[in-house]
């Protein structure tokens, strides 16, 4: 609430503009009198005053005075002064440079109200302004970490930032890169019992080994961080004070001192939390920004060759960054698809499919889409099977990483694929779907390895040793699915992986998945994709 305080050498003034002002309905805590600019002052020390009404004429110490001492503690407080008509014109001459306004004597009640209201309109405005300012750097200092991370991010992963919104953003966030200055890159990955934290202890681990970084490195280094979509720490590093273009920056003596550091953050982080990490830095340095994103996929790479969860190791990675290959992914999309194979209940299948897509993904350089792309289709056949069951994915637990704008890491989506792959599995034969039987293992065996061949209804049931018509039957009620919408769809899948990745003519491709007449595949295949098949191959080079 707000504080007034009046002043004026005669009590009976005060005493009526106390009364006029506690009559109104303005928001006055507190209402103070000063009789003397000496008390004034005194009280202004003790109290936070908001609104002075003060007398231009009094003994001693005068307005003008009174109104100079207030300046010189508080620029803020509003001053209403008070004159009779005698000083009228000296009371307007002090309004514009120090004053709020100034009222005659004898005081008209509502003249006052209106004034005083408005200033406390004026006071209100400011501090909410001030409270919004607070709460904004505020704001900003919480979040100043993540801003930091994610500019980061953006530059570490090629994307093209103007420069004047690169410097923009540098000087906001309070970071001291410059352009077309060399900075040197290495990369941290937490080994052993530190990969298996989740969550906030994880957190705050990287923390220390960030604080550690920032210590071992802050007289000599500038350094920026992030946490990539493969949870490592990705560190960024520019000398402190050259800064005479280009060449002052990543000479031999600032890489050596940058290995030296990195090699004492390794010492100190494994000493510290009782356990491993590998370091991977560059021997190349590059020209920030438009080379931190090759040297990062340079580095990435390195730190891929060393194997997960050993002791920890140090690596300078010699490679040049052009030489980094990206690897197509294939696992994804062979057949028998994951969404087939848990469908049809051939959980030790969909076990090898998902091992398989993650070896592939570990064991090549992949973009980040890469991972997004292997979330997507496998959250997509999670889905298929629980809604079939009835349920949502989100009721199996930890069911989702969401609709991610980067890619988690490929340790967190293996984490969360097995889980709930485990958690449907359960859901099952929770169920009542046990195993499926031999029966329906080796009819699936028989058309994986056959694709080519006759698969009439006929030829398997010789090959399982039933009548046709059983087998029909059986199939059905174990799966239930028709066994020949079963191997058209295995066929169609084959078809549409060797147009995507191979070099086959569409005629070859139709022997390849069991049809001599080409025609004839043409039209199942557009029925089953929409498309001839030169359509779907025509259309998978474009993208």
């Amino acid at each position: 609430m707000f504080e007034v305080l009046i002043v004026d050498d005669m009590p009976s003034q005060v005493e009526s503009i106390a009364a006029t002002i506690a009559a109104g309905k303005l928001r006055f805590a507190h209402i103070h009198k000063a009789f003397s600019g000496e008390e004034a002052l005194k009280i202004s020390r003790e109290r936070r005053i908001h609104i002075v009404i003060t007398d231009i004429r009094m003994p001693e110490m005068n307005g003008v005075e009174l109104i100079r001492q207030l300046r010189e503690t508080d620029s803020k407080i509003r001053i209403i002064v008070l004159s009779g008509y005698a000083d009228f014109e000296y009371a307007q001459s002090v309004v514009p440079y120090n004053t709020s306004g100034y009222l005659m004597k004898p005081v008209n009640p509502e003249q006052l109200q209106s004034m005083l209201g408005k200033l406390l309109e004026e006071i209100a405005g400011e501090m909410e302004q001030r409270k919004q300012q607070q709460r904004d750097v505020y704001a900003f200092r919480e979040n100043l970490p993540a801003l930091r991370n994610e500019l980061l991010k953006r530059l570490i992963g090629g994307e093209r930032i103007p420069y004047s919104e690169l410097e923009r953003k540098l000087f906001l966030l309070n970071l001291p890169f410059s352009t077309e200055r060399e900075a040197g890159m290495f990369i941290v990955r937490l080994e052993g019992r530190l990969q298996e934290y989740v969550n906030a202890d994880r957190d705050l681990i990287e923390y220390a080994v960030m604080n550690m970084a920032e210590e071992v490195f802050k007289d000599v280094f500038h350094l920026w961080f992030c946490r990539d979509h493969n949870e490592y720490l990705v560190f960024v590093a520019t000398p402190i004070e050259k800064v005479h273009g280009p060449d002052a920056a990543g000479s031999a003596v600032d890489r050596y001192e940058f290995d030296q550091r990195a090699a004492t953050l390794k010492k100190k982080a494994e000493a510290l939390l009782n356990s491993s990490l590998s370091i991977v830095l560059g021997s190349n340095w590059a020209l920030f920004p438009e080379g931190l994103s090759d040297l990062y996929r340079t580095l990435v790479n390195g730190i891929r060759q060393i194997d997960d969860g050993r002791d920890g190791a140090f690596l300078r990675v010699i490679e040049n960054p052009g030489e980094v290959v990206i690897g197509t992914m294939t696992s994804l999309y062979r057949p028998p698809l994951l969404l087939h194979l848990l469908d049809t209940g051939n959980w030790e299948g969909a076990e090898k499919k998902l091992n398989d897509i993650f070896a592939e993904l570990k064991s090549v350089h992949y973009p980040p889409e890469y991972a997004n792309e292997a979330y997507f289709a496998i959250a997509n056949a999670y889905q298929y099977m629980t809604h079939k069951k009835g349920k949502l994915l989100s009721e199996l637990g930890g069911a989702s990483l969401g609709l991610m704008p980067s890619a988690p890491s490929l340790q967190q989506l293996e984490r969360w694929a097995f889980s709930i792959f485990g958690s449907i599995r359960h859901l099952c034969h929770e169920r009542g779907e046990k195993q499926k039987s031999g029966l329906i293992e080796k009819v699936h065996e028989y058309v994986a390895h056959n694709m080519n061949a006759d698969l009439s209804l006929q030829t398997l049931a010789a090959h399982v040793g039933l009548h046709p018509a059983y087998l029909s039957r059986a199939y059905r009620a174990e799966t239930g699915n028709n066994l020949s919408d079963y191997i058209l769809r295995c066929r169609m899948e084959l078809a549409t992986y060797l147009l995507r990745n191979g070099e086959k003519k569409i005629y070859e491709i139709a022997q390849t998945v069991g049809y001599q007449a080409v025609p004839h595949f043409i039209k199942l295949f557009k029925a089953y994709s929409n498309m001839t098949p030169q359509e779907y191959r025509d259309r998978a080079v474009q993208t």
